[in-house]
């Protein structure tokens, strides 16, 4: 309790700072912060273990000060111990990020940390994610150029962060960005905007390799192309990376290879996306021993829709960046209004469509295999049907009604593909109402449900499976107070023991930029994603403390 009261006096203080907009003559003065604390009481059944600590936390703060051409900013972060699901090697407090950066019109560069993103992301991106404890920020130094209009060059070389150190392989990278319009404005078609690009990064690391010959320089190259108009849009891209054995590939010697595409048609009331990838030996670390989240270099864009309501994400599908192909469609369309469907204040229909796949290969040896380039394999990894009715029936009452079909490979995302659970076969429905209130106070009531059946036996105790009833109801008092309860029944367990509630609830205060938010109860285990990218969330008891605000 000692614990949890010092922690509501720091985001007190933390909230009055926040309000504050340091303007110095020499400069100013943003940043933000966030806290957020759980506490912990074990349960067997659903899974909850027995921590020592009782409360454990995540905060960070970030400042950045701004001066003319100059910028210098830090992030502070504190993890006493990490919240259960994060890697417990985040344990500590300090400085892991730091940077100063000058910039003109032509000119940028920076030194000390830094994130960056060559493309789509295929060949590089340096990215934080606090909600999957991912941060491999570039410690090193960079450098953008803008000799003419239309042309930016970007340079970079340094090493990784990886918890609390830095990664051992050394990153250099390049990018050129062309705006063809821009370049050549006298010869482009005013409608449409015409982009080129291209991106090489290599990675350095030694060979202690006792047994194999390890590449200590391994290079890849990007290339891409867009065009926008006034009602379309498509751009894709090409990556290629030269052998790289790792942990994460078993330590194939194959090349690797991918190609994205994505395009959108829009027009009065309607539009139309489509996109599809292909890939091939794409997992790209600074650090060929790394696994699970560590040293990422690159990110593949997720296909797959990503989705807000808990039963709909109680399957999420993370990407196979070694071995995937896919597609995804979406149609959005607006009835007509004042017609029999779409009303009078309007209806919003969308459906969408992923179907994700292994690729086509063969073993040839231990450490070889042939693919066939955009060849589709026998595997299906995830399928997502989903259709939403989005209906406001006044100035006051709105509704949504989703539906969602989904085949799941849980050995594929849950166990490496080794058979255990095999595929499971979901169906939810979800019913969301929102009604406002004259006094601007709102409630939003939600019920989900899903069924699923999974085509093999357990073997072990799971409190997954079987069919879920979820109910929830937030009240709003506008535009400072949030009150939300719910409660997830997994009525159709196939162990009686395990069918559950998971009640929970929470207050939420909000003012300018700061947010603060008290909740208590059951949460279950699971698996969060974030962009394709996921973590496993395990089961906790206890009360949750939340403090987010800029300023």
């Amino acid at each position: 309790m000692k614990n949890i009261i010092s922690l509501i006096v720091l985001g007190i203080l933390i909230t009055s700072i926040s309000e504050l907009r340091a303007q110095f003559d020499g400069g100013s003065i943003s940043g933000n912060v966030s806290i957020e604390a759980q506490s912990y009481s074990p349960d067997s059944l659903r899974g909850a273990p027995e921590v020592n600590e009782k409360l454990l936390s995540n905060a960070y703060l970030n400042l950045i000060y701004r001066n003319q051409n100059v910028e210098i900013g830090f992030r502070y972060e504190n993890y006493q111990n990490p919240i259960l699901g994060f890697d417990a090697r985040l344990k500590g407090q300090g400085v892991p990020y730091r940077y100063i950066t000058y910039r003109d019109d032509m000119f940028e560069v920076t030194g000390g940390d830094f994130y960056e993103q060559f493309g789509s992301g295929l060949i590089l991106r340096a990215y934080q994610e606090p909600a999957l404890g991912i941060d491999n920020a570039i410690d090193g130094f960079r450098f953008k150029v803008r000799p003419v209009e239309g042309i930016e060059f970007t340079g970079l070389i340094g090493k990784n962060r990886v918890f609390w150190s830095k990664g051992e392989g050394i990153v250099r990278g390049g990018d050129l960005n062309i705006s063809l319009n821009d370049l050549l404005e006298d010869y482009m078609p005013k409608d449409y905007r015409f982009t080129l690009g291209g991106s090489l990064v290599s990675k350095y690391q030694p060979d202690r390799d006792v047994f194999l010959k390890m590449p200590e320089n391994v290079l890849s190259y990007a290339t891409r192309f867009g065009v926008i108009a006034d009602n379309f849009a498509v751009d894709a891209e090409y990556v290629y990376k030269y052998n790289d054995p790792n942990a994460t590939n078993k330590f194939r010697y194959n090349d690797g290879q991918g190609l994205v595409f994505k395009s959108s048609y829009f027009g009065d009331g309607y539009g139309i996306a489509l996109n599809a990838h292909w890939i091939d030996n794409m997992d790209m670390r600074s650090d060929r021993n790394a696994r699970a989240q560590e040293l990422f270099l690159n990110f593949i864009p997720p296909l797959t829709k990503q989705h807000a309501y808990s039963l709909a994400a109680l399957y999420p599908f993370a990407t196979q960046f070694n071995n995937e192909t896919g597609i995804q469609a979406e149609v959005t369309y607006q009835i007509p209004r004042d017609s029999w469907l779409g009303g009078h204040y309007g209806t919003i229909l969308t459906i969408n469509y992923s179907d994700v796949w292994s690729i086509d290969t063969t073993v040839i040896d231990e450490f070889t295999y042939k693919s066939n380039f955009l060849g589709v394999g026998q595997r299906r990894y995830f399928r997502d049907f989903n259709i939403d009715l989005s209906r406001k029936w006044s100035s006051k009452f709105k509704t949504d009604l989703t539906y969602l079909n989904i085949i799941y490979d849980r050995d594929v995302m849950e166990n490496e593909g080794a058979p255990l659970y095999g595929k499971v076969f979901q169906n939810v429905l979800i019913l969301d109402f929102q009604y406002m209130f004259e006094n601007d106070h709102s409630v939003r009531t939600e019920f989900q449900h899903s069924w699923s059946v999974q085509d093999s036996a357990m073997l072990s105790p799971d409190n997954m499976n079987g069919n879920w009833a979820h109910l929830l109801v937030e009240y709003t008092i506008a535009p400072h107070w949030y009150v939300t309860v719910y409660d997830q029944y997994n009525y159709g367990n196939d162990d009686i023991d395990r069918q559950l509630h998971y009640i929970n609830g929470s207050v939420a205060f909000l003012t300018g930029t700061t947010r603060i938010q008290l909740g208590y109860g059951s949460q279950r285990g699971g698996i969060i994603c974030v962009g394709g990218i996921c973590r496993a969330v395990p089961a906790a008891n206890g009360v949750f403390m939340s403090v987010t605000s800029s300023f």
